[in-house]
């Protein structure tokens, strides 16, 4: 009976042991062969102390949390694993699952929708939520789906305005003016066509470098680029030109989304939501006026200017743009989402 019972035990404890290393019953919550892992980069031409990249750790952190570790996301800010049009190029060929970057995707996959980028064509941050909200954004995100990128977090950055060598406190005064710009049409046509200036296409992580040597003499951007890649030390003026009131985005590669078990990818698009767009959104607007702040401590000068002036004296280059059919859109339509 003694010899029973020892070949019952050892026989319990042998299913036991081969149950836990099978993956039955354990931390994973699942039955039968471990729960998979996942690994994630989410990449962004951004600075890690930007607000939009530190909503990025805590989306990657959060997830991590949700998920119960099935998916680990790792942030490489700073251009670390490509400029900003590589991220969108490598996102949609699904080579980097995510990225926070700005609205570059615009003018690569739909530039007909380019005037919601346009500088100077709205009155506020209300006025593009307006048309990011109607018919307009939604043709612009299905767009983006076309090309295997998903926008699922909408992040409010703020305002863009312009540092500078040169003051500039009029229209006239960018004639000539040597300033980067990304390469989006309406951007150019804006600052090149519209007001005169010398438009240089240089990516941000080497913009410092190109402001330094005189390669660039002016740049845009909103505060907290401005600050966190510390132009205050090769730029005199802060120009508060407001000229785009921004978004940028986490987005994600479609086929990601669709490989993975759809709680999974629901979680990483329920928390692009609640941390991206809400949090990070209000991260961005508290922060605005701290890094506004660090920019005249670091010895910028600032000069406000009659915005109106710009959007009158533009108004040319729009109606070419619209009259072109380039745009799928009319002016009229996008003032009548203003506030």
């Amino acid at each position: 009976m003694r010899r029973i019972i020892s070949l019952s035990l050892c026989l319990f404890l042998a299913v036991g042991v081969f149950s836990v290393f099978a993956g039955g019953g354990g931390e994973s919550g699942g039955s039968g062969a471990a729960a998979k892992k996942y690994e994630f980069s989410l990449g962004s031409s951004y600075d890690k102390a930007s607000p939009p990249v530190l909503a990025g750790y805590r989306y990657a952190e959060e997830v991590k949390a949700a998920t119960n570790g099935a998916i680990t996301i790792n942030v490489f800010p700073n251009s670390a694993i490509g400029t900003e049009r590589e991220l969108c190029t490598q996102v949609a060929a699904n080579e980097v699952e995510l990225n926070i970057v700005g609205m570059m995707p615009i003018d690569m996959f739909c530039k007909e929708y380019g005037f919601i980028s346009a500088p100077f064509l709205y009155k506020n941050m209300d006025h593009i939520k307006a048309v990011m909200a109607s018919p307009l954004g939604d043709g612009m995100r299905k767009k983006f789906l076309e090309n295997n990128t998903n926008l699922i977090g909408l992040v409010w950055r703020g305002i863009r305005h312009t540092s500078s060598n040169r003051p500039v406190r009029n229209p006239d005064d960018v004639k000539g003016l040597k300033i980067r710009m990304t390469e989006m049409p309406s951007w150019v046509a804006v600052w090149r066509d519209g007001l005169g200036g010398t438009t240089i296409p240089i990516v941000l992580g080497e913009l410092y470098g190109a402001l330094q040597t005189g390669v660039a003499e002016a740049s845009e951007g909103p505060y907290e680029q401005l600050a966190t890649y510390k132009f205050y030390e090769v730029q005199k003026y802060l120009v508060n030109t407001g000229h785009v009131m921004e978004w940028c985005g986490l987005y994600a590669s479609q086929k990601m989304l669709d490989s993975l078990p759809k709680d999974l990818s629901k979680i990483l698009e329920d928390k692009a939501k609640s941390v991206m767009t809400e949090w990070g959104s209000n991260l961005c607007a508290e922060k605005a006026e701290d890094f506004r702040q660090e920019l005249l401590k670091g010895g910028m000068q600032e000069i406000n200017v009659n915005v109106v002036d710009f959007t009158n004296k533009l108004l040319p280059v729009y109606e070419k743009f619209f009259a072109d059919k380039t745009w799928t859109s009319n002016l009229r339509e996008i003032q009548s989402y203003a506030r």
